[in-house]
């Protein structure tokens, strides 16, 4: 693969997301190409978004010498054979969340993208928001004295229907899937160890998929982690990091730009940093950062709290 002084981007499946993914890059720089196997839609796409390269199959990408890196933002369960394609034409990866649909895809996956040495990311803002790597600083300075607790919430009340793809097991649907990506990642993110205890307790919906958990773990430095989520009724998108002396309480943490810190006497502090609308620029320049210094390891979880499905 040619010097990576500048990464040639391209986009596989193009819903939604892509169209949020897609304007955030034209900031940063142009689109190399997309591909979608619905020919009118690779077109609108590629209008929309200045691209000039337009593909009407995953292949027919994916055999483009040009291409560095690939975004993936097709269904979730799709993403394990998008993913193995890519690597396959020795492509870095980057993969809309949930990248993993299970533990035993997850291993295969960051082997192989260890022995063709190129990157392997989920696409999970939280690794990339400028506030969590304040906080972190703050945390290994003593800020919040020694770790004691790490807690997400997220509830979203999804329509009940059983064709929504939120609740097909086939689609890769669930709330672990879906918003539990964002909560497990932060506490994650702040557990100073990785966590090696896990309990949990799940009601599913009528279709078998997955409705609402809580799940608990703890690491071997006695920090112990909190997530509940629920598919079927709302919940603040908070997130605590809490310390013996002081926690940490972030609101809407999926993009944050502003966190509260509380000592024990009740005095506040505002911590403040980013743009919550430059998220998905902010992970963009960290993927290609990590790329150009050959930090892989960056963007590729070995044991992610997702894969213990």
């Amino acid at each position: 693969m040619k010097n990576l002084l500048h990464l040639n981007w391209a986009i596989m499946g193009l819903g939604e997301i892509a169209n949020e993914f897609a304007q955030s890059l034209n900031q940063v720089h142009e689109i190399y190409a997309a591909a979608s196997r619905n020919p009118e839609r690779a077109y609108n796409f590629a209008k929309k978004h200045h691209i000039k390269n337009i593909y009407a199959s995953y292949e027919e990408l994916l055999s483009d010498e040009n291409v560095d890196i690939v975004y993936i933002a097709t269904v979730n369960s799709q993403h394990y054979q998008n993913i193995m394609q890519c690597l396959q034409h020795n492509k870095h990866v980057l993969c809309e969340k949930a990248i993993w649909h299970n533990k035993h895809d997850m291993k295969k996956a960051y082997a192989f993208a260890k022995k063709k040495n190129v990157f392997l990311g989920e696409a999970m803002t939280i690794y990339y928001m400028p506030l969590y790597k304040k906080i972190k600083e703050m945390i290994t300075q003593g800020k919040l004295g020694k770790l004691k607790m790490i807690r997400a919430d997220f509830g979203s009340l999804k329509d009940p229907d059983p064709a929504n793809r939120f609740f097909s097991k086939e689609l890769g649907g669930g709330a672990l899937l879906d918003i539990g990506t964002y909560a497990l990642s932060f506490v994650q993110y702040f557990l100073s160890r990785p966590a090696t205890e896990l309990n949990y307790v799940i009601s599913k919906f009528q279709t078998g998929g997955d409705e609402t958990w809580s799940i608990h773990v703890k690491n071997d430095e006695d920090e112990i982690g909190n997530v509940h989520l629920t598919f079927r009724a709302k919940l603040p998108k908070q997130g605590i990091i809490a310390g013996e002396k002081g926690y940490i309480t972030v609101d809407n943490y999926p993009r944050a730009n502003t966190a509260i810190l509380v000592y024990p006497n009740g005095e506040k502090e505002t911590i403040v940093a980013g743009k919550t609308e430059q998220a998905m620029v902010y992970e963009i320049q960290g993927v290609e950062k990590a790329i150009a210094s050959q930090n892989y390891a960056l963007g590729s979880i070995e044991t992610p709290l997702t894969s213990s499905r």
